[in-house]
């Protein structure tokens, strides 16, 4: 009996601050880096980022993983 492999899925990030090359950077090196869970991305954000919270987006039916990232805890505005 043959097994069919799903396609892996790719983990999307949004990121805030969107202007913290910094942070958007080491963000998605941890997860380019090898099969982080989004508590476990929030740990190693937290070693440079201490308030930092990543939070899965979970809509039924979605075939994305879609995480929030916020560099400090909540969202901050930009542009102001």
């Amino acid at each position: 009996m043959s097994t069919v492999n799903e396609p892996e899925l790719r983990t999307t990030l949004v990121l805030n601050p969107p202007e913290d090359e910094a942070f958007g950077s080491f963000a998605r090196a941890l997860v380019e880096n090898g099969g982080v869970a989004p508590l476990e991305l929030q740990d190693r954000l937290r070693d440079r980022y201490p308030q930092a919270i990543v939070r899965p987006r979970e809509l039924a039916g979605e075939q994305a993983h879609v995480w929030y990232v916020y560099r400090d805890g909540h969202w901050i505005r930009t542009g102001c």
